[in-house]
């Protein structure tokens, strides 16, 4: 029997389809197709991406997660047998975009109560990539850090972040092609 084909999925945070992030997650994406993985691009922002409610239907004893149904219902549905993440999002005004934060905060239905496990297994890689059109500033790091901190408590493991600074080009979509073949 073979070996099980690493599962990715990338997830554009842009509602523009011509944004850095987007070409980014698209080329580290390419790059681990051609590597065999089996991949998967997700783009909520192009659709119809809602934010938490905090409802908390996510936290009854029958739930199996978000009860909203939108552009992440097939994101979420195929998170418990994807091995890595990778997200990209732009930096507007020094924090990621809106679209982001909002990917993010829909994490909250992976767990049933404040305090317990979460719904999907342990483990699973985390890669970041963020696009800026200004140079890479130490200041936004910090910034990356506080988005991506709460990933942290659903025990995704972290991969360093992938700064997309200045205009695109070459080089850094060659960067993005070469990290998805490493995966």
């Amino acid at each position: 029997m073979g070996e099980a084909i690493m599962k990715i999925l990338g997830v554009a945070l842009s509602a523009n389809p011509k944004s850095t992030s987007t070409a980014m997650v698209r080329e580290i994406l390419r790059g681990a197709a051609e590597n065999g993985r089996e991949t998967h691009l997700f783009e909520p922002a192009r659709s119809h991406l809602r934010g938490c409610t905090g409802c908390h239907a996510c936290k009854g004893p029958d739930s199996d997660g978000c009860v909203q149904r939108d552009a992440l219902t097939d994101y979420f549905a195929a998170l418990p047998d994807a091995d890595i993440v990778v997200l990209g999002a732009g930096i507007y005004m020094s924090y990621p975009n809106g679209q982001a934060w909002d990917f993010m905060n829909r994490h909250f239905s992976l767990k049933r109560g404040v305090f317990d496990d979460c719904r999907i297994p342990a483990g699973k890689r985390l890669l970041a990539v963020f696009a800026q059109g200004a140079p890479d500033n130490p200041d936004y790091r910090a910034h990356y850090e506080e988005f991506l901190r709460p990933f942290d408590g659903f025990g995704f493991v972290r991969l360093p972040v992938l700064v997309a600074a200045g205009l695109p080009d070459e080089a850094m979509m060659r960067r993005g092609y070469e990290a998805g073949k490493a995966l």
